[in-house]
């Protein structure tokens, strides 16, 4: 029987290694296989966790970013309320003074100047806070995943993200000067007593722009906003030197340039817009239908749409002394002042603003990674 068996063996000796082999062979692929896979998995969902840790990392600066802001805004608003004061003013010619026309001059230069510097002041905090922001968030999120010495610790952290603070107080009076002396040339020449149109309004807007852009004595302020945002601090740490002077190269690339143009375009844009609402508003006149209700007029005991006259903004005009009324509500409305958390109109729509979103992650996105 053994001998049987041995003889079955010999005979089919070859074909038995050979099965060895090839079953052999699956069994080392088989395993590799799997062992790739299982590495292919791990590296996958590693990568995946990293992609959601730093997607929520992102999405909590953007939150500080935005409170930052809305805190920051209101600190200017009530910085540029303080230096320029119609109020004062405005109290001063319900008094019917003797020199009244020399009041309403000077509340016409503030009332503009306090526009400009609004536009201006909010539009730049805004791309210094979302690139402080994210530059800093960058780094902090790049020294979470590595090992070794972090570039940015809490002192350096504290001390980068106050150099903003500087704005608020010599960085908005130094620009307050700039501007009122563009609004000056702009806006002097315009008589109290002309009637003007929403497009005259909106061209003195556009001239101090021009003005502004095209300063060959002082230069355009945008493409310096370093000077008006940082100031000059000593430098005497190579961490604080080298994040400093990175902050500083992103703040005079023609890339912030051009978003910070573009958000000061809207801004200006956005307050041309109340203030035809509220020429709109002014000359319509009011109906004489004593049962009108609110919106709504009764008629035979039922409660129907009242129709508005179509009003042609554009060809709407008023007294240029009685539109500076108009107007420094307009900006006082939208002021955040005091206790009010509610941020104005200005800071509302640049907080929105994709541009400065989009410019915001992309610098992030650069600092964690490099």
């Amino acid at each position: 029987m053994f001998s049987n068996i041995k003889n079955f063996l010999n005979r089919h000796r070859r074909k038995f290694l050979v099965t060895g082999a090839v079953v052999g062979g699956l069994y080392v692929l088989t395993s590799y296989a799997q062992k790739k896979l299982r590495d292919g998995q791990e590296k996958e969902a590693k990568k995946f966790f990293e992609m959601t840790r730093k997607k929520q990392h992102f999405e909590g600066t953007e939150r500080t970013c935005n409170q930052t802001i809305l805190s920051l805004s209101k600190m200017v608003s009530e910085s540029i309320w303080s230096w320029l004061n119609t109020e004062e003013i405005v109290q001063k010619l319900q008094e019917n003074p003797e020199d009244k026309w020399a009041l309403w001059e000077q509340l016409k230069i503030t009332i503009f100047t306090r526009i400009g510097v609004l536009v201006y002041g909010l539009c730049m905090l805004q791309v210094a806070l979302r690139v402080q922001l994210n530059v800093m968030g960058g780094y902090l999120y790049k020294d979470s995943v590595q090992e070794g010495d972090p570039m940015v610790d809490s002192n350096l952290q504290t001390k980068y993200l106050s150099l903003c603070h500087y704005f608020v107080g010599q960085g908005i009076e130094d620009l307050i000067k700039r501007i009122e002396k563009i609004v000056k040339r702009v806006v002097e020449p315009v008589w109290l007593k002309k009637k003007i149109t929403l497009q005259e309004v909106e061209q003195m807007f556009w001239s101090i722009q021009t003005i502004w852009c095209t300063d060959t004595v002082e230069g355009d302020p945008l493409k310096n906003m370093v000077y008006y945002l940082i100031g000059h601090n000593e430098i005497n740490d190579s961490k604080w030197d080298t994040i400093v002077k990175e902050t500083m190269d992103i703040l005079e690339s023609d890339e912030v340039i051009s978003v910070t143009m573009s958000s000061v375009s809207r801004s200006f844009s956005c307050v041309i817009d109340e203030v035809a609402n509220l020429l709109v508003t002014k000359s319509i006149p009011p109906s004489k239908n004593q049962l009108e209700v609110e919106d709504h007029v009764i008629t035979s005991g039922v409660l129907k749409l009242k129709s508005e006259p179509f009003v042609d903004v554009n060809k709407v005009e008023i007294y240029f002394v009685k539109l500076l009324p108009v107007i420094n509500d307009l900006i006082t409305k939208n002021m955040c002042k005091g206790d009010n958390n509610i941020p104005d109109l200005l800071t509302q729509q640049l907080t929105l603003n994709e541009k400065l979103k989009l410019l915001g992650a992309n610098i992030y996105e650069v600092f964690s990674n490099s």
